[in-house]
């Protein structure tokens, strides 16, 4: 595989495209101030790929217990007591963003990182989540649902986001992040099964086509971003090894994007910046959409 054109150490692929000029054109989208919220709400009951396990959360303290331990230990007047809770979950639960070190092909990385020599008992020892900047950038949603119902299975071509973005009158720039609805969020906690097995998304042209117009960040409102079962199924998830692992561009899964469809916003500025951690492979995030 190939170096990553932006150099033989480079960790933030795409994320190059993001630059001071680009972020201060993306703020001058802002018009009326309207937030759009584009996260899942991470809770029991949620879909989660099998793949990455359960989400399990707990209260590991609770005021009234620790009001008790504070008063007979900690005597104070003011009463203080607290309140907390821990989680256990992977680092691609819920809304998420997928790392640089999430896709490999065969034991490649992006840039060429051998995944041998780089995995580690904490993540990676490179490409980890917490090399991510911030993700400050023009926004762009792709209706799907105008052009047609999507249904499992369906490959998103070339020419159905051409024919969504002429609908919607909008095009896609260099150091864009694409966010594509295709209204499968509608079986969120309603039907995990149906949610989780295949889906709608983006195929193999698509994927080239999308990287060769330069854009950081692909985010969809299903769990895989890319079509599932694949078009070939013998090429499982090469959507991911086109746009992570050959072309740095980051994959955002499991947004919730029907509040934005619904109100017709296309472009916007576009937020999502994930947990630092260290060698993480990806991280929950709540990206936003500024209008």
């Amino acid at each position: 595989m190939k170096a990553s054109k932006f150099g033989p150490k480079d960790e933030i692929g795409a994320m190059n495209y993001v630059t001071q000029e680009s972020i201060l054109s993306a703020l001058n989208l802002v018009r009326k101030g309207r937030v759009f919220s584009l996260a899942h709400i991470l809770e029991d009951g949620m879909p989660v790929n099998w793949f990455h396990q359960d989400f399990v959360y707990s209260t590991f303290r609770s005021a009234p217990e620790m009001l008790q331990f504070f008063s007979s230990t900690f005597p104070n007047r003011n009463k203080i007591s607290f309140t907390n809770v821990r989680m256990d979950m992977s680092d691609h639960a819920g809304t998420h963003i997928d790392g640089l070190n999430h896709a490999a092909i065969g034991y490649k990385f992006y840039n060429g990182v051998d995944t041998r020599k780089a995995t580690t008992t904490r993540g990676t020892n490179t490409l980890g989540i917490q090399t991510m900047p911030p993700l400050i950038s023009r926004g762009v949603l792709l209706d799907m649902t105008l052009t047609r119902r999507y249904d499992p299975r369906t490959v998103i071509d070339v020419k159905d986001i051409v024919n969504a973005l002429a609908l919607e009158r909008v095009s896609i720039r260099h150091g864009d992040t694409v966010l594509v609805y295709t209204g499968w969020e509608r079986f969120w906690k309603k039907d995990n099964q149906r949610f989780l097995v295949s889906m709608p998304g983006i195929g193999v042209e698509s994927a080239k086509w999308l990287a060769s117009k330069e854009v950081v960040a692909v985010g969809s409102d299903t769990q895989s971003v890319e079509v599932e079962p694949n078009e070939d199924k013998r090429n499982d998830g090469i959507v991911h090894q086109i746009l992570i692992t050959k072309n740095g561009i980051h994959l955002i899964e499991n947004m919730r994007l029907s509040e934005l469809a619904k109100a017709r916003v296309y472009e916007f500025l576009f937020i999502c910046i994930p947990l630092k951690i260290k060698g993480g492979t990806g991280s929950p995030v709540h990206p936003v959409a500024v209008a």
